[in-house]
């Protein structure tokens, strides 16, 4: 069975339903990507509107009851007992169990790609699931009664709730044209922006301020902080570091939000071909360049931090692992650097050449052009090839790159979610380091969280002598807020669901 693992293009078509007795301000919201890619932004967004599942970010990024009313960690923390409250979706059907437990189904199967998947494989059974070899029915989500949903768990895990709160864990149920259960529900799909109206149907329409939203996808953040500065939309929510130059120059004053994030951006390497497959030449360019040059002079944020792990200072259980060159200053890693690129057999009679494949913007480009000075103070000439998202996404599955910009960051602070990209199974077979992932599979079944975060550091430690990646800093997120906005307030998780917000009807 396909997963789905957020809302496809039919939910732009989804029916219609009776409008709230009294609407309100509609507000206007661009967010940075496209409606074709299935990990975007306003792909997310739009679920989150319009879907909902057992428990929901609030506007602070606290997680409060979704369609559970209640839930009860019982166990040892091994299983979570949720009750549903009486929910029906937009075509008047109602909630029940089983449905929760299908799309947890969905999501777990084998061929599934929900983004939560390889972050649920706590759930009793679900790595057997997941691998094909126990049968679906095994997975640990049950339904005892209509209203009651148990998920067992192999270990206790704290974030769990976190995860169940993402809009790729909504409760959506299948079928080409999924209902609405959330607090609004699509009324033209064909429209440009989507127009969405208040679900009179959500459990708790009465506490939703707006009469409906203007949703945007803004493939360009310049062309929507320019739209925000014309007053043309009320709301602009930026995806990843693209567009902060632009936003911190031209946003109005009082309008610019900027959030620390669990991220991590950097280069990912071309383990498979080409100079990059040197572990020399990889270990030499992490340790040419100087992050605290690269922060400071870019961007002077108290937010935007170096990094040399994988695993972002404050989204472990514990310190991250760091390479054995972290401790020494820039002038001893440049030296220390020079004789490996040396040792590669590269000089100035055969520099080493390298393709640097970047997503368009004057960031990722200012980026790459103050980390180039250090790679050049080395005699490496690097050359930036400037992609669209989808392109660069092609490029990267076709190996056609030395390395290429990775930006990731996380719904909680979760260091699987960074160390998985490096396992054998998450990186597609570019990379395999069989020890780390022994000491990430024990780490799953651990019941003591301070043991798994040491595993977890140990793991992190055997990728980082590999040097599978260039980490370069933990990034931020930026967005535009009128001034009208009312109920935004910033998160690191950067959970802002727009039903939480409010706009004064000020417009003319």
């Amino acid at each position: 069975m396909r997963a789905i693992a957020i809302l496809g293009p039919a939910l732009l078509l989804a029916a219609c339903v009776g409008e709230p007795e009294a609407p309100a301000a509609v507000l206007r919201a661009d967010v940075v990507g496209t409606f074709d890619d299935p990990a975007s932004p306003p792909r997310v967004a739009l679920t989150q509107s319009t879907q909902l599942g057992l428990v929901q970010f609030d506007g602070a990024g606290q997680v409060v009851p979704g369609l559970a009313a209640s839930w009860r960690v019982v166990d040892g923390g091994r299983s979570l007992i949720f009750r549903l409250r009486p929910a029906t979706w937009s075509d008047g059907r109602a909630l029940k169990a089983g449905d929760v437990v299908a799309v947890f189904r969905r999501i777990m199967a084998p061929g599934s790609r929900n983004p939560l998947k390889p972050l649920l494989t706590g759930i009793d059974n679900a790595a057997s699931v997941v691998g094909g070899r126990a049968p679906m029915s095994m997975l640990g989500v049950s339904a005892p009664l209509d209203n009651v949903v148990e998920i067992r768990l192999s270990s206790p895990d704290a974030g769990l709730l976190q995860l169940l709160a993402l809009p790729q864990a909504a409760i959506v149920r299948s079928g080409s044209r999924p209902p609405s259960i959330g607090a609004f529900t699509v009324t033209d799909g064909a429209a440009r922006p989507l127009q969405l109206r208040r679900n009179p149907r959500y459990f708790d329409a009465a506490d939703v301020n707006l009469g409906g939203l203007a949703l945007t996808a803004a493939p360009d953040p310049a062309a929507a902080i320019a739209r925000f500065g014309r007053g043309e939309t009320d709301l602009v929510t930026g995806d990843g570091i693209a567009g902060l130059g632009e936003a911190r120059v031209l946003a109005p004053r009082g309008t610019l939000r900027i959030e620390p994030t669990w991220g991590l951006y950097g280069y990912q390497v071309n383990l498979k071909a080409g100079p990059m497959s040197d572990a020399r030449v990889r270990r030499a360019l992490a340790m040419a360049v100087d992050r605290d040059a690269l922060v400071r002079g870019l961007f002077a944020l108290p937010q935007l931090v170096p990094l040399v792990s994988l695993v972002p200072p404050d989204a472990g259980a514990g310190e991250p692992a760091v390479p054995d060159w972290a401790a020494l200053d820039a002038a001893a890693r440049r030296a220390l650097a020079a004789q490996l690129i040396a040792a590669a057999g590269y000089g100035p009679d055969n520099p080493l050449r390298l393709r640097v494949s970047l997503p368009p913007g004057r960031d990722h480009a200012q980026i790459f052009d103050a980390v180039l000075r250090d790679w050049q103070m080395l005699g490496i000439v690097a050359t930036a090839v400037e992609r669209a998202p989808a392109a660069q996404r092609a490029a990267v599955a076709r190996g056609d790159y030395d390395l290429a910009v990775v930006e990731r960051s996380a719904p909680a602070p979760k260091p699987l979610f960074f160390l998985r990209p490096f396992t054998c199974a998450g990186s597609g077979g570019s990379y395999c380091n069989k020890g780390a992932d022994a000491l990430i599979d024990g780490a799953r079944v651990m019941a003591d969280e301070g043991a798994r975060g040491e595993a977890l550091a140990h793991a992190e430690a055997a990728m980082l002598a590999d040097t599978p990646m260039i980490p370069l800093f933990v990034p931020v997120r930026w967005a535009l807020v009128g001034k009208g906005v009312t109920g935004w307030t910033d998160n690191q998780g950067g959970q802002h669901p727009l039903g939480a917000l409010s706009i004064e009807e000020t417009r003319k």
